[in-house]
């Protein structure tokens, strides 16, 4: 079973309640494995209280000229979406790498098979445990525009030989990152909080989740911070210092407080699973 933790909007706690669900579920003598897919500014690690390590480079496609080959007729430049490629009159093409997404365009268009296939370092992926839990994370290399291929890197490595249970934390909003997290989810929670943004942010990820078609619950967190009409959830979690306490020591609420009222709900949770 793989199960997204996703919500729109930043900062609602999704990595919070991720990570808790993992443990609590580990704590039930589960295997699980938390896969983070917020390669842009990764933290399950740290709220797990995890170390990461076993680092493997992730590599993109970047096209390498053969000037022997190379007749100059710019087609691959015409082609490039991303102008990543730009040509003085007379001479071979060259590359912007920063921007270059390795969709390998241009070395398909290529008449003259003058480009051939070269790479480049786009992040990194790795791995820990803590608390019976599996993490996989991953990051996105500074000055890299794209953080896809990463979404995609650190889920092929933390699916393979996946133990009964996922947890995948996706990143905040509703971008392709975002998508490419949740595809092949059997469920989803979305977390929210009753603030004007909480409430607009949660339409559009709940729109994402239908037309993805998975299933999903409603958690809204903070319950309890404003009076905002929100869409009735299938779990409320109210303000704790508690809660904010674990978030700043990374130390799971279900770990450190087991009897505390939030840690019974996300068990009963992880029971319900």
């Amino acid at each position: 079973m793989i199960v997204g933790i996703t919500g729109g909007k930043g900062g609602t706690g999704k990595t919070a309640i991720a990570v808790n669900l993992a443990v609590a579920l580990a704590d039930m003598g589960k295997k699980v494995r938390l896969i983070d897919c917020d390669v842009d500014c990764p933290g399950s690690h740290l709220i797990l209280g995890a170390e990461l390590g076993k680092k493997q480079e992730v590599l993109s496609f970047i096209p390498k000229f053969n000037p022997e080959k190379c007749m100059k007729c710019g087609l691959c430049v015409s082609r490039c979406e991303t102008n990543s490629l730009y040509q003085i009159k007379g001479k071979p093409p060259s590359l912007v790498e920063q921007t270059c997404t390795g969709c390998k365009t241009c070395m398909l268009s290529c008449p003259h098979g003058a480009i051939e296939p070269g790479s480049k370092v786009v992040g990194w992926t790795y791995e820990g445990r803590k608390h019976g839990v599996e993490i996989f994370s991953g990051s996105l290399k500074p000055s890299e525009p794209y953080s896809e291929k990463i979404v995609d890197a650190v889920k092929a490595r933390g699916l393979h030989h996946a133990p009964e249970t996922v947890i995948i934390d996706t990143a905040a909003g509703t971008h392709c990152n975002v998508v490419a997290a949740l595809e092949g989810c059997d469920k989803a929670f979305a977390i929210t909080e009753p603030t004007l943004f909480g409430a607009h942010d949660l339409k559009t990820i709940l729109s994402v989740l239908k037309k993805l078609d998975i299933k999903y619950e409603l958690i809204l967190n903070r319950s309890d911070i404003s009076k905002k009409n929100m869409p009735k959830a299938d779990l409320n979690i109210p303000y704790s210092e508690e809660m904010v306490e674990c978030y700043v020591e990374g130390t799971p609420i279900v770990k450190k407080y087991p009897s505390h009222p939030i840690s019974k709900e996300l068990r009963k949770l992880a029971e319900r699973l």
